[in-house]
């Protein structure tokens, strides 16, 4: 199971930490070995760090396997227990003349931390970093940690209780919906895409770090100015002396020196600025739209008996985000280094609902995904978590955008000074944390709670009176309107705020013409996927439509004899209300509906793609009225069915396939309008080119009933009408169940995009039935024609072995040969398989 060897390459990476860290005598990693037990227990049993406690279990076989038929809820038990942690750990005599400080970077969530039987700290936030000094509590030799993780859930109880008004969790599928509570990660109360495991534990590392002179509180590097010609650097360090020293910085890169000097510290805090230069900047781009420059600058601090290394990151670019009243409405999109910039991607949601399940590896793998699919944006979402330090260089490097929300969603919360002020430490952890990341692009204070308060009818459901709705709307105005965004503005000013998304709700004409958008007319609504036609917002940051993954991923939580849509395990894994049988409904619409259950999951992909397709094009074309399309979702936490591009083991649906073709910088799209069919060109390059633009229309046998050849100039960062084909033409020989129009774009010789029209839906397409596909694989690379000259229509390709195909779910017309590579483990034994909408 992939849980088991999440677990493994786990543990196998904190015992390489532990042995890392001591080679180093300025630290000591606590990750690795532990114990635990349920509070009362006699008995200790293995545990690791970072861990969680139903990890923990399922290592021991005291649960089953969380993510496997409806284990869930046999499961749930764990949330309402106490839990405590217990580790002992050697300290030199020579480290006790030092300070000493542990830094506890992710407890989760109500701990009480004990050294050598000494109460130094309780927490109470799952996104804090805790730092302690601890030199007065360690002994030489062994000494012990413990921590003891009370239950979420009953901790929140005796406050909910207390409260005289309901908060909503829109989420929390308890009765008492206490979550809100509670500054820990949403999504593991339960969403309509994810289980509810209400975890507790030690999500990220513990460390106890030792200093003899100096202790470095903050080191910042940021750009303070930008020109073509120069790049104006900040270097920002806060230091605490033990006494009186000398100290001695160096920064510079591996070819530049930029400071060299020596200054006196005195005793306490000392804060010290300084300035450099560097010249001809190379600037940070997001992916599409140029390379992804990032200067490393080594900081190097001496004193006597210590020294202090440390590698800053810069990139240089502008992000400005822009809201301005318009001829429409109110604009919203970013501009990178003066330039508009489309922004495509999709929501992310964390990878594992046991967050220290997702190594380094799943998340490597993850960003390649994003940007091979063409996306620029992510938006982290406001019910996970601030993500890990590796996420965000990911970003960096691969030139995604972050649209990062605070971790607020779908609910209200209190606004007592107590929650206020653990927020407020939460906020400056994590702005302070993530500010110097090229690829950070917005705050956002919440998800959906705006619209949550007008929209959703919480008012009347929970019998507010008048004074409860003051009172509640008010600590929304404290919390997302006064201290979010001031402290966004102290710590982060190069950053913008936005208060909530969307500011206005899917229901409304207005969310069409201003700010962003989540539309869920299709799916919630039930609505036709040629709305998304009509409704182009200013910027579609929501919408979306689900899918069943692919059969390994359901065989990992479902028996062989549970595959049908509505098994026990399948339903189990739908956390939808009304899934399944929307998934059904709308592929009835839209496509044949199969008998065979593998046959059907091919389908879903197929439904999905295409009205995500639908919707992607309309936005783009709509450029620049329309200036973003990120949908939900792009991932999933556990394997099951939602609205996911990549499933929970990182497998390409039909949807990131489709992504990736729609998300090219050039894209072909068409638009059935009354007086003919529109070809339009959409560009997001940064230069003009002069291209050919080839138009055939066929039959699905090859025949050429009518083509075109336009030369045409394709304007940089543009989306324009470059032909119509009149009714006329197509009166004359159209059969819109047999044809189809393909269109090709060449700039040099080299194809820039392609796409297909077809003039009826996939369900009234007269498919031709002795289709028959050809392939010739040399190395890694496959080509692929229809050996009778026919339509391919959706192909879909599958190996005997676990394969990624650089193309997949796409039509392979008469006369073409396309031609793509696979990563695939054994070229011996490969061999080839192939589903079509023709073989239904």
């Amino acid at each position: 199971m992939r849980f088991f060897q999440s677990l493994i390459l786990i543990l196998l990476a904190a015992l390489s930490a532990c042995q890392n860290a001591v080679e180093k005598s300025d630290k000591i990693d606590l990750s690795g070995s532990w114990q635990f037990q349920k509070q009362g227990d006699s008995i200790w049993l293995p545990a690791l760090v970072p861990g969680t406690v139903q990890t923990d279990l399922f290592a021991n076989q005291l649960i089953q396997d969380p993510y496997y038929s409806d284990n869930e809820s046999k499961n749930k038990w764990v949330e309402n227990e106490n839990w405590v942690y217990q580790k002992t750990f050697e300290v030199d005599k020579s480290d006790l003349k030092q300070n000493a400080e542990l830094v506890f970077e992710g407890l989760d969530t109500y701990a009480t931390v004990f050294l050598n039987g000494r109460k130094i700290l309780d927490a109470d936030n799952m996104f804090r970093t805790f730092k302690v000094d601890v030199d007065s509590f360690l002994i030489e030799g062994e000494n012990e940690l413990k921590i003891i993780f009370e239950s979420p859930v009953q901790k929140a109880i005796p406050i909910y209780d207390a409260l005289p008004y309901r908060l909503p969790a829109d989420n929390d599928r308890n009765e008492k919906q206490t979550s809100v509570f509670t500054r820990k990660a949403a999504y593991q109360y339960g969403w309509d895409w994810g289980p509810r495991y209400v975890s507790m534990g030690i999500w990220r590392p513990i460390v106890l770090h030792f200093w003899e002179n100096f202790r470095v509180i903050e080191n910042r590097v940021s750009q303070q100015k930008l020109s073509k010609e120069e790049a104006v650097v900040v270097w920002f360090a806060k230091i605490v002396a033990e006494k009186e020293a000398v100290l001695s910085y160096r920064i510079g890169t591996n070819s530049i020196r930029y400071l060299s000097k020596t200054i006196r510290l005195q005793k306490g805090e000392n804060t010290i600025t300084d300035t450099f230069r560097v010249q001809n900047p190379k600037l940070w781009w997001p992916n599409g739209y140029g390379e992804q420059n990032i200067y490393s600058f080594q900081v190097d601090l001496k004193s006597k008996n210590q020294h202090f290394s440390e590698r800053k990151q810069l990139g240089f670019r502008t992000i400005e985000h822009i809201s301005e009243s318009d001829s429409i409405g109110k604009s919203f999109y970013f501009r990178v280094n003066g330039i508009p910039i489309y922004a495509k991607g999709a929501n992310y949601i964390p990878q594992d609902n046991f967050l220290p399940n997702a190594d380094s590896s799943r998340y490597k793998e993850l960003i390649k995904s994003v940007k091979d699919a063409n996306m620029n944006m992510l938006r982290v979402w406001g019910g996970g978590i601030y993500e890990s330090d590796l996420f965000y260089d990911l970003c960096d490097r691969n030139g995604i955008l972050v649209w990062q929300d605070f971790m607020f969603a779908c609910s209200l919360y209190p606004g007592d000074s107590a929650f206020l002020k653990n927020v407020e430490m939460e906020a400056r952890d994590n702005i302070v944390r993530l500010r110097n990341h090229p690829s950070l692009a917005l705050w956002c204070g919440n998800n959906e709670i705006n619209e949550l308060w007008y929209n959703w009818g919480y008012q009347k459901k929970l019998d507010y009176s008048e004074e409860d709705s003051i009172k509640i709307w008010n600590d929304y105005q404290k919390l997302f309107n006064h201290l979010l965004p001031n402290l966004v503005k102290e710590l982060n000013p190069e950053t913008a705020y936005w208060e909530s998304s969307p500011m206005i709700g899917w229901g409304h004409s207005e969310s069409m013409n201003q700010g962003d958008s989540h539309y869920w007319g299709v799916w919630w609504g039930k609505e036709t996927f040629e709305v998304y036609e009509e409704k182009v917002p200013r910027f579609a940051s929501e919408f979306g439509f689900q899918s069943i993954p692919q059969r390994s991923t359901i065989e990992s939580f479902a028996d062989s004899n549970q595959m049908n849509l509505f098994s026990t395990d399948l339903k189990a894994h739908q956390k939808s209300s009304i899934g399944n049988e929307t998934i059904l409904e709308y592929m009835q619409r839209n496509f044949p509906v199969p008998e065979q259950f593998d046959d059907f999951v091919y389908v879903s992909q197929l439904v999905q793609a295409y009205g995500m397709s639908i919707a992607f094009e309309a936005q783009r074309r709509n450029k620049p009225k329309t200036m973003g399309s990120l949908y939900w979702q792009l991932n999933d936490c556990w394997p099951g069915i939602s609205w996911s591009g990549l499933d929970y083991f990182g497998n390409w649906k039909a949807l990131h396939y489709e992504a990736q073709h729609d998300f090219k910088t050039f894209l072909i799209s068409f638009e059935n309008q009354s007086d003919g069919l529109s070809v339009f060109v959409i560009s997001d390059s940064l230069k003009t080119i002069k291209a050919r633009l080839e138009l055939v229309l066929m039959d699905f046998d090859g025949k050429r009933m009518y083509d075109k050849t336009i030369d045409l100039s394709v304007s940089e960062n543009s989306a324009n009408e470059v032909f119509q084909i009149p009714n006329a033409i197509l009166d004359k020989v159209l059969e819109s169940k047999k044809m189809l129009l393909s269109a090709k774009l060449y700039s040099h010789s080299k194809l820039m995009a392609e796409n297909n029209y077809y003039f009826s839906s996939p369900k009234e397409l007269i498919l031709p039935n002795d289709v028959e596909l050809a392939y010739k694989m040399k190395g890694n690379l496959l080509s692929l024609w229809s050996k009778n000259g026919k339509l391919i229509k959706n192909l879909y390709l599958q190996a005997n072995q676990k394969a990624v195909f650089s193309k997949n779910f796409f039509d392979l017309l008469p006369g073409d040969t396309v031609y793509l590579s696979v990563d695939k483990q054994n070229s011996e034994t490969f061999r080839l398989k192939f589903k079509s909408l023709h073989s239904l």
